[in-house]
């Protein structure tokens, strides 16, 4: 039977992108639309100010409290441990694993969440310490207002494992969307009443409807989100191996922005947003190519190794690589010729004025030139952890931060916010490559003969 165009096409394009990829990327886009609408919307009432510094400031130790306890450590173990769970030992079992992962995450981050609201006073000499008195005690203020964010995100990110897992991508996808949707409602509605807490509200709201909207797509599978805490189990032991190493490098990401934040607080007034939008820009492709390529190939990656499938395995890793690799190099072209443009259409306007739409382009065509190397090392951090493995992964993004580090101190004195950047540039090209040589030699460690038949791509 001769088969239509369409369906051609479509084969054509699933031979280069992972199902769910454009499903994801789709509603990625959307959400970073949503996202400048936020950051317009947050422009043009704050300005490039002190207030708006404290805002961005006052999401760092949070985020990165989240990301050690519950985003990083659940990345790279759970969905190996859940699909080899649903292989060998069946359904039962690997739900009875999920639901006790996802009662351990809330309460650990609830429990996390209460000691950041008390210390928070001690957190400003970390993150801003170029802060006025009056900046800092706002900062404060708006920090305590983000922790109640976290355990929201907590029961989401242990729930958007289960839907990646069994593949229900929309519902995985849509809950940023509706983050942002709630901040941009708070800001709308109280920005008058409350000044700069509006946009805090919003972002407390918005936790809600991620979770919400996470819960209404796991009705649609088999998994139950009922609270449940079975530890001594095979399974826990196996996710907590790999969790540890993974946990310890899971701070470094955001240990770099809070370190970004305070080198910046030290330069010109307005230079920590500057960066935190220039970064929002660079990661729009980084996360609809990158991150999504990534996170739809990510089961079928750990299929593929549970099955002991090595051929398979490298040829899905090496045609997703290559696809990321030449759509993320137009993407970074598109940024540095687009930007000034798009900054000034999306952010211009208000107290927003031309000399803040020249320093946010500066700043954004130098972290264009990192889209290729961040976007192609989700795809390989996640084939590594396909593989059961967490430590080498973990040391190649440990060097990628010392390079950065290291380069911006030294360039700081002067390129000013430029030196940011361009060290971050530096950083995700070292990690890259380091990336690549860790893959390879787990995959030359797989046998090159399958177990059993292995799922399709």
């Amino acid at each position: 039977m001769t088969r239509s165009p369409v369906a051609a096409a479509w084969e054509l394009i699933h031979r280069f992108v992972p199902r769910g990829a454009i499903l994801l990327s789709t509603l990625t886009f959307i959400g970073y639309f949503l996202g400048l609408v936020r950051e317009r919307i947050l422009s043009q009432s704050f300005g490039i100010s002190n207030e708006l510094d404290a805002f961005k400031a006052a999401f760092l130790i949070p985020e990165l409290l989240f990301s050690v306890i519950v985003a990083s450590g659940l990345a790279a173990p759970f969905i190996p441990v859940f699909t080899g769970l649903k292989r060998d030992a069946g359904e039962p079992e690997a739900h009875d694993f999920g639901r006790s992962v996802l009662t351990l995450a809330v309460l650990v981050m609830g429990i996390v969440s209460v000691v950041l609201f008390i210390v928070a006073p001690l957190t400003a000499d970390l993150v801003v310490p170029g802060f006025d008195a009056a900046t800092r005690e706002l900062y404060i203020e708006l920090f305590r207002v983000m922790c109640f964010t976290q355990v929201l995100f907590a029961a989401s990110m242990a729930l958007g494992e289960v839907l990646i897992a069994e593949r229900r991508f929309f519902f995985y996808g849509a809950a940023p969307l509706l983050y942002n949707l709630g901040i941009v409602i708070g800001t709308v509605l109280l920005v008058d009443q409350i000044g700069i807490f509006a946009p805090a509200v919003g972002a407390v709201l918005g936790a809600a409807m991620h979770l919400g909207i996470r819960l209404v797509g796991i009705t649609r599978t088999t998994f139950r989100p009922w609270p449940r805490l079975h530890l001594r189990t095979a399974a826990i032991r196996e996710f907590f191996r790999l969790l540890v190493p993974k946990a310890a490098g899971g701070p470094l990401e955001p240990l770099l922005f809070i370190f970004f934040t305070s080198l910046a607080s030290s330069m010109a007034a307005g230079s920590v947003t500057v960066v935190d939008q220039a970064r929002n820009f660079q990661s729009l492709p980084v996360s609809l190519i990158g991150v999504t390529f990534a996170l739809a190939a990510f089961p079928t990656l750990a299929v593929r190794y549970a099955a002991l499938d090595r051929r398979g395995f490298t040829t899905i890793a090496t045609r997703n690589g290559i696809t990321i690799g030449l759509l993320t190099v137009g993407a970074a072209i598109g940024l540095i010729v687009l930007g000034p443009f798009g900054i000034e259409v999306l952010l211009g306007g208000g107290e927003f004025g031309p000399d803040d739409v020249a320093r946010l382009s500066q700043t954004l065509a130098v972290f264009a030139l990192s889209v290729p190397f961040e976007s192609l090392g989700h795809l390989l951090s996640r084939a590594i952890y396909a593989t059961h493995h967490t430590l080498w992964q973990v040391g190649a993004t440990a060097i990628g931060f010392a390079v950065t580090v290291a380069t911006a101190l030294i360039l700081a004195p002067g390129l000013e916010v430029l030196a940011i950047p361009l060290s971050f540039l530096l950083g995700s090209a070292t990690r890259c490559v380091l990336l690549v040589a860790v893959l390879a030699r787990r995959i030359r460690r797989m046998p090159a003969t399958p177990l059993a038949a292995a799922e399709p791509a």
